[in-house]
């Protein structure tokens, strides 16, 4: 999830959540900031501009420069343990794999030079963790799951058939819509809900 700034999409997902972020980290390369929150075999992630960043030198990743208006999903990320073969796979342009560091985490992850978001977000960036551990198993256990995660856009079935294939998983739905929109369920503590 996107915000103008990280205290915004904070307050925005804890009021919805009735529950507190943990901490993530700084993005030097790209001057953005994280929190995030363990959802089982994944996580979910806020993330905005860091006003305390240094200028990136090149386009920043997310289209964050250009990111206005309340907090909202912007876009969604598919992990591989091989970026090359996926790569040469899929049926958009995710961009080239760059090389990300973080504290004690290495990852590679698809971002267009431009920092365009494939698909207006609805067609996952794909990630590498390259051996490395992911916040999924680092962060604090707060009882929460993904349930749904719903991805409509005018053109789904671009990439409707590749995801089939390469990610089973119930959890994710994708339906076309004049609009593209991305909306997560989440089971929590104190019920579902929609982000």
């Amino acid at each position: 999830m996107a915000a103008q700034t990280l205290d915004e999409g904070i307050t925005f997902v804890e009021e919805r959540l009735k529950l507190k972020l943990d901490k993530g980290g700084r993005h030097d390369m790209f001057g953005t900031h994280n929190r995030l929150l363990a959802l089982g075999n994944c996580y979910f992630e806020v993330i905005a501009l860091d006003p305390k960043a240094k200028p990136t030198q090149r386009a920043l990743w997310y289209e964050l420069g250009d990111f206005s208006g309340v907090p909202r999903l912007i876009t969604w990320v598919c992990e591989t343990d091989d970026m090359t073969r996926d790569l040469s796979q899929l049926p958009y342009n995710a961009g080239k794999a760059i090389r990300v560091t973080r504290d004690d985490l290495v990852w590679d992850l698809t971002i267009a030079d431009n920092g365009k978001l494939p698909l207006n977000g609805c067609a996952p960036s794909i990630i590498d963790w390259k051996g490395t551990q992911p916040p999924t198993f680092k962060l604090p256990e707060r009882d929460c799951r993904l349930q749904k995660l719903k991805v409509s856009h005018p053109n789904i079935a671009q990439i409707n058939p590749w995801l089939k294939r390469i990610l089973n998983d119930s959890r994710v739905e994708l339906a076309h819509a004049k609009k593209p929109a991305i909306n997560l369920i989440l089971q929590t503590p104190n019920g579902s809900v929609t982000l």
